[in-house]
């Protein structure tokens, strides 16, 4: 971005990049080349107006309002004086992605840094215009102005005006200390709230070009199935279609509205041979069983098979977790347009960067000549990390020398999206009568034959164990894995807190006690005596009849514990309330870390009650919300959300850690309720 009137903060690009050193961000997300050159991070215009630009996207989780926060803070100002400019290639800084919770805890630490470095440039200049040393100014509502007389200052703009003021981040830029905090750690006004909920916010289904032409794109009927024949002669002949792209692997009917295309569409006439061999629903435990493959030590320590033969008690237990679609709100859009060799293409991608680089390689040209811009989002979940409609649209642009449009169905959204992948896992362990847990083997098979490292997740216990082994292999995976909230880290933690609980069913002690019996950290122990006080935890062993559980997780940094009461009215389970507790460090944002609990449970809800992909020969059955539930406000529970967080330790990820512990709480109440162990998701297609 040049540079003009006004003050510039630029600093280095390419922050937070998830554990590069693993491959992990290249398995899980492709292109990851970093751009460390140094780009604009805040502007503050001649008139006074203040700019953040970030990598990151907004997909509801609430990262423009953190970010304003963020600024603000440092800046002397309201959130909603702080404008943030999200997603787009062609203004912000290099970024990622936007996943993994890591907005918060590297972009908005970064935009931190550069409002303080805002702060220290305007400081400067006021300080000769005032004839007073910069300590004893403040910056506040636009102004600097003098300490002792705040009557005494200047306007951002009066200070800037005529000037072209460019600094550069510095390591040691000084942040406000949390105790002279007036907008971070507060609550305060969503500053997008009125654009979302009046219809003014744009989607990228909401963005249209002239001379736009509308895409309906022929998909195969199953998984694996290859084109035969195909016969587009009625679909050319159709009201308002321009054309039918045939690009061998890409065939799309083209026209002047959608309407026009999805009755052209209908009008293809096909053939196809489908793929032998295509593992349905109820085949795949078994598969996963017999047929693992790539196994990886994430945990040993001990001799396991020593430590178990010598327990007292040992209990051996299996479970099973099916793939979950990511059903967002929003299906999948793509608007391509090219303008001689530039191309510019708007996504609700949560990798607007990576895009970049797809479609750069896919057609030969440099990056430069490319721009991804991501409006707003309606839901990701981590699923619209991949974005096929990105390169289908810019090819249907290219052929067709006009603006683009191809938007998924619901149909499309659910069959050809990715899914949390599919599990099975075995747990072996061994205890004395106390409760001290003695020996632990851990035997995952993820459905992730392509990205064996998402199943690697949370795989380790967190309990205490001096004979411990957990290995987690990859398996055969009919439907495409991809990311989803939390990946395999709230897999993992399902068998691992299902099975403590079985532990301390065994031995006839509370749940609780058994948990902060063998947990050694205390982050984990304070969130989980936080959540059973604000729960009102009764001591008693399971089954009691109350139907309550209990669950801990860890994820991307931030821990959390989770209370639940539930009821069971025939194959019905109803969550009535959840007294939840999150540490997630520094907290920017307590409204909307609370938002972000609540959601991440409320989403828990479905794959914990009722979610699961249903496929049968290489065909999604159920991909559409008619046969496909998901969670109903009426189905809500009241929610309780404690932070305890220390600001002594530094802001950790909000949007996953809260879906980790509900479904093992759930089911762990299910038994107290009912005393039948369920070891199986979803929970109430086994009852």
């Amino acid at each position: 971005m040049s540079v003009g009137e006004g003050l510039t903060i630029r600093g280095a690009s390419a922050l937070g990049l998830p554990l590069p050193a693993s491959g992990y961000a290249r398995q899980a997300y492709g292109n990851v080349t970093p751009d460390f050159g140094p780009a604009t991070w805040l502007r503050v215009a001649p008139d006074g107006a203040v700019t953040v630009f970030a990598g990151k996207v907004e997909y509801g989780q609430g990262i423009r309002w953190g970010l304003a926060m963020a600024a603000a803070e440092e800046l002397g100002l309201s959130p909603g004086a702080v404008c943030v400019v999200l997603g787009d290639t062609g203004r912000v800084p290099w970024d990622i992605g936007t996943f993994g919770s890591q907005s918060t805890r590297h972009t908005g630490v970064q935009v931190r840094r550069a409002a303080a470095a805002a702060r220290e440039a305007l400081l400067d200049l006021a300080a000769a215009r005032l004839d007073l040393p910069p300590d004893q100014l403040i910056c506040h509502g636009g102004h600097v102005a003098s300490q002792a007389d705040q009557s005494r200052g200047l306007t951002f703009a009066e200070l800037l005006a005529g000037q072209e003021v460019v600094r550069e981040i510095a390591a040691e830029t000084p942040l406000k200390a949390a105790s002279e905090f007036s907008v971070m750690g507060t609550r305060t006004r969503r500053v997008d709230a009125v654009e979302r909920v009046t219809g003014q916010a744009v989607y990228a289904q909401d963005v249209i070009r002239p001379g736009m032409l509308y895409a309906r794109v022929l998909r195969p009927p199953a998984y694996g199935a290859q084109m035969v024949s195909l016969d587009d002669s009625l679909a050319r002949r159709m009201p308002g279609v321009v054309g039918v792209v045939n690009e061998g692997d890409l065939i799309a009917v083209l026209a002047e509205t959608d309407q026009q295309a999805d009755a052209a569409h209908e009008l293809l006439a096909s053939e196809w041979t489908e793929r032998a061999g295509n593992i349905s629903q109820w085949e795949l435990p078994g598969v996963l069983a017999e047929a693992a493959h790539n196994p990886v030590t994430t945990q040993e320590a001990g001799d396991v098979e020593a430590a178990l033969a010598r327990a007292r008690h040992r209990l051996e237990a299996t479970y099973y977790i099916p793939y979950v679609p990511a059903a967002p709100m929003e299906p999948r859009a793509a608007v391509a347009e090219w303008d001689g060799s530039s191309l510019t293409v708007w996504a609700g991608t949560q990798r607007p960067f990576g895009i970049r680089g797809e479609l750069a390689q896919f057609f030969g040209m440099d990056e430069a000549q490319v721009r991804v811009v991501a409006p707003e989002i309606g839901g990701g979940f981590g699923s619209k990390s991949l974005y096929r409609p990105a390169i289908e649209a810019a090819r249907l642009a290219r052929a067709a020398g006009r603006p683009v449009r191809v938007a998924y169905t619901r149909g499309e959204e659910m069959a050809w999206s990715t899914f949390r992948p599919a599990a099975l896992i075995t747990i072996r362990s061994g205890f004395d009568g106390d409760g001290r847990i003695t020996a632990w083997d851990y035997q995952a098979v993820h459905t992730t034959t392509d990205r064996p490292m998402i199943g690697q997740r949370g795989s380790e216990t967190p309990y205490a164990v001096a004979d411990a082994r957990v290995v987690v292999a990859s398996g055969v995976a009919p439907l495409r894995p991809g990311s989803y909230r939390s990946l395999g880290c709230a897999v993992n933690h399902f068998a691992r807190e299902v099975h403590i609980d079985e532990i301390a069913a065994a031995l006839g002690i509370d749940p609780v006690a058994l948990r902060l019996r063998n947990l050694p950290d205390a982050r984990y122990r304070r969130v989980l005596e936080v959540a059973a006080e604000a729960f009102g935890w009764r001591t008693a062993a399971a089954p009691s009849g109350k139907g309550v559980g209990v669950a801990i997780g860890l994820d991307v940094g931030s821990y959390a514990a989770e209370c639940v009461a539930i009821d069971v009215q025939g194959k019905e389970i109803a969550v009535g309330r959840v007294s939840s507790a999150i540490d997630c460090g520094l907290v920017f944002n307590p409204e909307g870390v609370r938002a972000q609990m609540e959601g991440a449970i409320i989403i828990g809800l479905g794959p914990a009650l009722f979610e699961a992909a249903e496929f049968e020969n290489g065909r999604l059955l159920n991909g559409s919300f008619a046969r496909y539930r998901v969670p109903r406000i009426n189905q809500t529970p009241a929610i309780s959300v404690a932070l305890v967080g220390s600001e002594a330790n530094p802001s950790t990820g909000a949007g996953e850690p809260g879906i980790v512990p509900i479904a093992p709480a759930i089911a762990n109440a299910l038994f107290d309720r009912t005393s039948k162990r369920v070891r199986e998701l979803p929970l109430q297609r086994q009852l």
